[in-house]
């Protein structure tokens, strides 16, 4: 029974879709970022303080990042770009503040760029588990996922 209990806690807080940390993914170190760097990855879910965040149809939220701690990509409708560092432990410090193009757009999308820019930098850890990329916090309750298309 104690074993039956630890396997539903170990698993406790995963969704379907959601990228499993604690197996087989693999993290992102300095010596791994080539493994997903130059490639445009496209969000297919998000979690926010635990919080599933249904994505509006139709639209394309994008990251992509280079070996020299550049990233970039769409959120919803307007480019951001910002810069990270990553850690030997795989440790990812996004920037607090990225840049933004301000075109206008409904305000359906207007707040779900703001709830993927305001969740992007609070994820510390990058995984790569069957070609779906995770940005993940410390404590797992923000979960970005996304897909290489």
């Amino acid at each position: 029974m104690l074993i039956g209990i630890s396997g539903l806690l170990a698993c406790a807080g995963t969704q379907s879709g959601e990228i499993e940390t604690k197996t087989d993914a693999t993290r992102i170190t300095p010596h791994r970022i080539k493994d997903i760097a130059g490639i445009e990855w496209h969000l297919t879910s998000m979690k926010i303080e635990n919080e599933s965040i249904p994505l509006i149809k139709d639209t394309e939220t994008t990251f992509s990042c280079d070996e020299n701690g550049k990233v970039a990509g769409v959120a919803s409708l307007n480019r951001y770009f910002g810069s990270f560092s990553l850690k030997e432990d795989g440790e990812i410090i996004l920037s607090k503040a990225f840049g933004m193009t301000r075109m206008a757009c409904p305000p359906e999308l207007m707040a779900q760029e703001a709830k993927f820019m305001q969740a992007l930098p609070h994820t510390s850890r990058i995984y790569l588990k069957n070609e779906k990329l995770g940005l993940i916090s410390t404590d797992n309750s923000t979960v970005l996922e996304f897909i290489e298309k």
